[in-house]
């Protein structure tokens, strides 16, 4: 399938100043500099906060609400809808094989599998796979099927799956477990081994042309604000300081944002190069992400 836009959104630049190239390259810089010294100087503060493991947060009750709309800040839920109309309107109704990485209570399955061929959720949390395996049962979609297991290490078929995809800024929660979180810096994030070894597994295993989406937060202190407001809403303690990349909680929910660069840095580490990839912007918080192969 050739490289395209969803109905409704547009390519994004998030650089709006009208600068010239190189002083908005330097301004851009000097902010990431300071950023980083309010980091490095912050987060040794929170070094020794233990977490609950990382199965832990998907079955603590604070975290589940995250699916719950009614606790979703205006920003993020807008995007997610936005995302939602995109990908039906692209894809609802078309007989593919979809995957869904992180599929939490099995929503997009109810949405999709009805006229897909097959659905396949996975999902690393037993309570999630219960809840969607029940959820699909209960809906008679007999051709979607869930997996507990960790995405990064669950064998595929290779070129098997028209579409693929990480929704409500799942794949921001991909990393792996340290307790001391200054671990989790730029060099770490700019090279994230568990985001690279799910999205490899799952590009691999998509028909040549097929389709990768992934919905993420942009970096913008607007999407942090959000974020933090998310998850005190949900009954979570954030445990990281004003500046930082990502947004971690006291119960071990974890959500890191983008630049364009970090992600593009990331896909790399996929054998993913710029030009397979779309940034195709949902609002001011959001991008879903477009990969082709």
């Amino acid at each position: 399938m050739p490289s395209e836009n969803p109905n409704n959104i547009n390519q994004d630049s998030s650089i709006t100043l009208n600068l010239p190239d190189s002083m908005t390259t330097l301004v851009l810089k000097f902010n990431r500099f300071i950023q980083g010294l309010l980091r490095n100087t912050s987060i040794t503060k929170s070094e020794n906060v233990t977490h609950a493991n990382q199965l832990g947060e998907y079955e603590s009750e604070s975290v589940q609400k995250t699916l719950d709309n009614q606790y979703v800040p205006k920003p993020i839920l807008e995007a997610r809808l936005l995302q939602d109309k995109v990908l039906a309107e692209r894809f609802k109704g078309l007989k593919i094989n979809i995957a869904d990485i992180g599929c939490g209570d099995g929503y997009h399955g109810e949405t999709f599998a009805p006229d897909c061929n097959v659905y396949h959720g996975y999902e690393i949390s037993k309570e999630m796979v219960k809840k969607t395996g029940q959820r699909w049962a209960e809906n008679g979609l007999e051709n979607a099927n869930v997996v507990e297991c960790d995405a990064g290490k669950v064998e595929l078929k290779p070129d098997f799956y028209d579409v693929a995809w990480s929704l409500y800024f799942t794949s921001g929660n991909f990393r792996d477990e340290f307790d001391d979180i200054a671990k989790y810096d730029d060099a770490y994030l700019d090279k994230n081994p568990k985001f690279i070894a799910i999205i490899s597994n799952f590009y691999d295993a998509l028909k040549k042309g097929g389709k990768l989406f992934l919905t993420v937060y942009k970096d913008k202190s607007e999407t942090e604000a959000a974020q933090r407001k998310f998850y005190g809403d949900t009954g979570q303690t954030v445990i990281t300081p004003l500046g930082s990349r990502f947004v971690a909680s006291k119960e071990n929910f974890w959500s890191v944002r983008w630049t364009k660069e970090s992600m593009l840095s990331n896909l790399a580490g996929c054998g993913i190069k710029p030009e397979q990839v779309i940034f195709n912007d949902l609002n001011s918080v959001g991008w879903l992400v477009e990969i082709t192969k």
